[in-house]
């Protein structure tokens, strides 16, 4: 059996730990010279401007536009700083359910691979909400990988 990716997909939420996942899809999408998808989904807003609470706790008005605008500034930041600008990679901002965004992006551009992070929930948070990497498990077109936080790694910065 030979294992050969052709589009790879990598969910970023911007947290350290999927950050380390991104190395994981990253490094795999070198060694296999596979296409590499990075996206951030914007969840749905409740109304068409909503109030975003600062660290300064200074409460601000922030029109879908201006998150959407945000998170894919975020995006680029991220892509120049982590991954050395690398021009090859698809980027996009979803809007929408996380794991639906993400598994229905996968469906449409014919994903081979997701590598998405673990936050570990347990207990009652994780049955009341779930969690977007096991949803994601469930319910995409494709393998996919999770990382969780590294007690043993193979990933080399």
């Amino acid at each position: 059996m030979i294992v050969s990716p052709k589009r790879i997909l990598w969910p970023t939420d911007f947290s350290d730990i999927a950050l380390h996942a991104g190395k994981y899809a990253h490094g795999f999408a070198d060694v296999f010279g596979a296409e590499l998808h990075i996206v951030h989904v914007v969840g749905p807003l409740i109304s068409p401007d909503v109030s975003v609470i600062l660290p300064t706790e200074v409460p601000i008005a922030v029109s879908e536009q201006e998150l959407l605008a945000a998170a894919r500034d975020g995006l680029d930041k991220l892509i120049a700083e982590a991954f050395d600008g690398d021009e090859r990679i698809v980027r996009e901002v979803l809007t929408g359910d996380p794991w639906r965004a993400i598994c229905r992006y996968a469906h449409e551009k014919n994903i081979d691979l997701i590598v998405v992070s673990t936050h570990g929930h347990t207990g009652l948070v994780h049955v009341l909400l779930g969690s977007t990497a096991e949803r994601i498990v469930q319910h995409a077109p494709c393998p996919v990988l999770t990382v969780k936080h590294p007690e043993r790694d193979f990933v080399l910065d």
